[in-house]
């Protein structure tokens, strides 16, 4: 039989079980409030359990579910368990981390922070990337090779539209295919549609369906955003917003050389 402070107990694991379930599925994400993403079949990262590492935030420490609930036993949102993504966009650890103020009073948490992008002159944190074409990109095979990660939501005509697929092609026809840049679309969604649009035009990338972890792991906050990596595997520019596809032949121009 269960004791009062087992029952408190179990009841924090499920309010902060809620919790990390809201920021996999994307409530809260700073992108999706922008462009109201469409939720569909994503693969989730393993849920937290009595076994699953933890990091203290504060301390560096390791920490149990069972220290973790007796801490957010008298009040359950004044802490958050961040998920750590591996090079698969999957998570199976998390840290711990104190609530801000405005996380505290709405019960969302915001984990994407924009200044933990990708940025220029960094190496590129490793990925591994299951394509729509059956292909394995690894970070650490496409050295030597110039690689784009297009982060979408999804390619359906909301987020994708013929006038970008014709934009983004016009970039990439100076480059022949043995010099072409590795492209991928790395979605927020499942992706079920064959590798062309409406039209019937080629895609200037290959997708990468149910890549929401990806999105976390580089901290994505708008869409499209464009990750240019050179050839030694360092971000060489990351592009967001008005003139994107300007700026992008721009860097190519330079990465490619």
């Amino acid at each position: 039989m269960q004791t009062s402070e087992s029952k408190q107990i179990m009841a924090v694991y499920e309010i902060m079980i809620i919790s990390i379930l809201l920021v996999i599925t994307g409530i809260p994400c700073q992108a999706q409030e922008q462009v109201g993403v469409k939720k569909s079949n994503v693969g989730y990262s393993q849920r937290p359990n009595e076994a699953t590492p933890i990091t203290n935030a504060s301390t560096g420490q390791r920490m149990t579910m069972e220290q973790y609930g007796q801490l957010s036993k008298e009040d359950p949102y004044a802490y958050h368990l961040v998920p750590d993504y591996d090079e698969f966009g999957l998570s199976n650890t998390y840290t711990m981390r104190q609530a801000t103020a405005e996380e505290h009073e709405t019960h969302r948490y915001r984990d994407r922070d924009p200044a933990k992008q990708p940025k220029a002159g960094q190496p590129v944190a490793p990925f591994v990337m299951t394509a729509l074409d059956g292909k394995t990109y690894r970070s650490t095979d496409l050295l030597g090779k110039v690689v784009i990660l297009t982060f979408l939501v999804s390619l359906e005509k909301t987020f994708w539209s013929d006038q970008q697929t014709e934009d983004f092609v016009t970039v990439l026809k100076p480059y022949q295919l043995g010099k072409a840049p590795v492209s991928l679309a790395v979605l927020n969604s499942e992706q079920t549609k064959d590798v062309s649009n409406s039209t019937g035009k080629t895609l200037p990338f290959m997708p990468v369906p149910n890549a929401y972890g990806f999105h976390n792991k580089y901290h994505i906050t708008s869409v499209p955003t464009f990750i240019v990596i050179d050839k030694t595997g360092k971000v060489a520019a990351n592009i967001q917003g008005a003139g994107s596809y300007e700026k992008l032949k721009q860097v190519l121009v330079f990465v490619t050389q």
